[in-house]
């Protein structure tokens, strides 16, 4: 097929991302001060030639005259600057001790909470109006609303550096950084079964495939126009074509690598011109970007959570802590994904398929933190990780299921490295329950049998490399 050419503004998606992810609501929030000064430097306008509103000549004798107003306006916008300024420098130090603790998923999470965003704008918004109060004192106007108002959104603002502390502080902890992200992937499924709905999961097999679309640009793929792919197809080969889209949306691809398997019904033709146009509605239906969006990428949290677990519990951290909160966030994420009460929607008559491959990601996840915790010899967090294979195959449908049984067996190799612990005999014997209760003898006496050997090394000294004695 001849080359497809799509240049799509890397500038644009930037700005739309940096206001999407963080900047959105600190600037409006500024921008509700600035508005917010309007208003009040009209309310200000009845101070004029002397005079003072009813009810409000207090306020004015309290407040004081033009140099009083400025002296004191100056003294609580240097101060409000200093503060912020001195704050938000502390703060991000310590969020910048948690990343080098846990990962960059730190910073993410932390720019990506609308508390802090509010926290940011507040704080800015508040010394912009400080500063148009101060340029408003004139002999002409005097704002001694504005002032009163400043002063009072100053004290708050002091106020609330106390729960801005504590709430960094307490977003710092791993458990609320799991928790963030897990809420997020919850969230981000949604946007999942948006887009399944209107694709189909399996491809026509028996139909041969007549060329590849291959990328043209680089970067992972953020957003697919399904509407437009399908309005293609139907124009061009309604019912003869089939578009395979052969990466999950939030896959990185570099220049040339596959995207779309296009299919033709055997009986069908179709002319170069419409493959042409086909192909080209396709790739320029694709978004691609710099970055992920954890809003609306399900597997790029998944991702976040299966990084945290692995740093924490290798023996760069040698923390156990964090990754057992991630291997509880995956077990609620993957009952929640069962296909038998997470029924993933489907378009029979759409012409792209697209996997769902978020299911997999998680259980991949959790088969990468069993590999990480023979690194570290963890038994704890082994134990976990196997009890948790055990309590998903009580009640999980397949094929994940069938997927979750897969890790099982992978898990029995990294068994060598570990000691037999009373709390990881108890969870092997617990996965082996779960194999024979769903019929899986094969997997269950494999799992029965490296126990078995695993609990010969009792009572024997050996090295790590000759843990579990070998067959007599």
């Amino acid at each position: 097929m001849s080359t497809i050419t799509t240049v799509p503004s890397r500038f644009r998606a930037a700005i739309r991302r940096a206001f999407s992810q963080f900047l959105a609501l600190p600037l409006a929030t500024v921008l509700f001060f600035v508005g917010l000064n309007a208003l009040v430097y009209v309310a200000d306008q009845a101070w004029q030639g002397g005079q003072a509103p009813a009810g409000f000549r207090w306020l004015g004798q309290l407040i004081g005259d033009r140099a009083a107003l400025g002296s004191l306006l100056a003294t609580v916008a240097s101060s409000i600057i200093t503060v912020t300024s001195i704050t938000f420098s502390l703060l991000l130090i310590a969020v910048q001790q948690g990343a080098a603790a846990m990962t960059a998923q730190v910073t993410d999470q932390f720019m990506a909470r609308r508390v802090n965003q509010l926290y940011f704008g507040y704080f800015v918004g508040l010394s912009v109006f400080v500063l148009m109060t101060l340029v408003t004192n004139t002999d002409y106007h005097r704002p001694v609303f504005g002032t009163s108002l400043a002063l009072t959104l100053t004290a708050a603002a002091l106020c609330l550096i106390i729960v801005m502390i504590y709430n960094t502080i307490d977003q710092m902890r791993p458990a609320q950084i799991v928790l963030f992200i897990h809420g997020k992937i919850l969230r981000a499924r949604a946007d999942d079964h948006r887009l399944l709905a209107q694709t189909r999961r399996t491809p026509h097999r028996d139909w041969p495939v007549l060329g590849t679309l291959r990328s043209r640009e680089r970067g992972y793929v953020v957003g697919i126009d399904t509407v437009r792919i399908q309005a293609a197809i139907t124009a061009e080969a309604a019912g003869c074509v089939e578009l395979e889209l052969l990466v999950p949306r939030g896959a990185y691809r570099a220049l040339n690598d596959p995207l779309f398997a296009l299919r033709v019904r055997p009986d069908a033709a179709l002319s170069v011109e419409a493959r042409e146009r086909i192909g080209t509605a396709a790739i320029t239906a694709l978004d691609f970007d710099d970055g992920r969006d954890l809003r609306h990428d399900a597997s790029y949290g998944l991702q976040q959570l299966a990084t945290i677990a692995w740093t924490s519990i290798s023996t760069a951290k040698s923390n156990p802590s964090p990754g057992v909160a991630v291997i509880q966030a995956l077990r609620d994420i993957i009952a929640r994904w069962n296909p038998g009460d997470d029924a993933v929607p489907e378009d029979p008559g759409a012409g792209l398929v697209l996997a769902d491959g978020a299911p997999d990601t998680a259980a991949d996840a959790l088969e990468a933190i069993i590999v990480v915790a023979s690194e570290s010899i963890q038994p704890h967090t082994l134990a976990e990780a196997v009890s948790t294979l055990a309590i998903l195959l009580e009640h999980v449908c397949a094929p994940l299921a069938d997927r979750l049984a897969d890790i099982a067996r992978r898990a029995l190799s990294s068994l060598g490295e570990h000691v037999l612990t009373r709390e990881l005999e108890s969870a092997l014997r617990q996965l082996e329950a779960s194999l024979r209760r769903r019929g899986d003898t094969g997997g269950a006496d494999a799992v029965a049998a490296a126990t078995q050997d695993l609990a010969r090394s009792l009572g024997t000294l050996n090295s790590r490399s000759t843990r579990v004695p070998a067959p007599s």
